[in-house]
């Protein structure tokens, strides 16, 4: 898959005649004559969403029988955060050692395959939930940690920039040019607020950096 950044991503996901098209891809390859059957949409339509997913590097097409059938190719992550104190899109790629293929081809390559194959995928993901459930309780432990980290700013911030420069630092420390750039402020403002909070105690200097004391 190509290169892709994740807001271009969410704006091909976006159409749900492409989702429909990647949900059917998902269980096997597509005829195009098929996929118009199965979504009843025009050919010229359906045409127009398979070259926007095969540019994005999503889909590829083969020749059969003189017939053009499409299949995924990708195999990514997209994860979004949004929550009161993050905001953010990434996209994993997925990826697959060659020794590793190896190594799967020839412990499930048996007499009794498809029962292996089934009881590797029901733990897999049985694993994949574990995970999940993992991540929000993470997400939820951040949040309520945000909320706390607020309260406490609230009472140490003179000014809403001292409160934004604070409520950023607690993420892990920052220069006065990065504070600038992800506040959108100037660094002569940003430096005079820092000021301000190292001789309230509450920050301190490191190497360029600045860190919550």
């Amino acid at each position: 898959m190509m290169a892709m950044d994740s807001a271009k991503l969410l704006d091909i996901l976006g159409n749900e005649n492409r989702r429909k098209i990647l949900k059917l891809l998902s269980h096997r390859p597509y005829y195009i004559s098929e996929i118009v059957n199965q979504l009843n949409v025009g050919p010229k339509a359906i045409l127009g969403h398979l070259d926007v997913l095969k540019r994005a590097g999503l889909i590829e097409c083969s020749n059969e029988q003189r017939r053009k059938y499409f299949y995924i190719t990708g195999n990514v992550q997209l994860e979004v955060s949004l929550s009161p104190y993050l905001y953010g899109m990434e996209i994993n790629p997925i990826r697959i050692d060659d020794e590793e293929q190896r190594r799967v081809r020839q412990e499930y390559s048996s007499m009794n395959a498809l029962l292996n194959h089934n009881e590797e995928l029901q733990r897999l993901h049985s694993l994949r939930r574990e995970l999940m459930l993992a991540q929000r309780s993470a997400q939820s432990r951040i949040i309520e940690i945000m909320n706390l980290c607020s309260e406490m700013i609230d009472n140490i911030a003179s000014d809403p920039i001292e409160a934004e420069i604070l409520l950023t630092l607690v993420w892990g420390a920052r220069t006065a040019e990065m504070l600038s750039n992800e506040l959108n402020l100037p660094v002569s403002q940003i430096e005079r607020s820092l000021n301000k909070l190292k001789e309230k105690r509450v920050i301190i200097e490191k190497e360029r950096e600045w860190h919550i004391r």
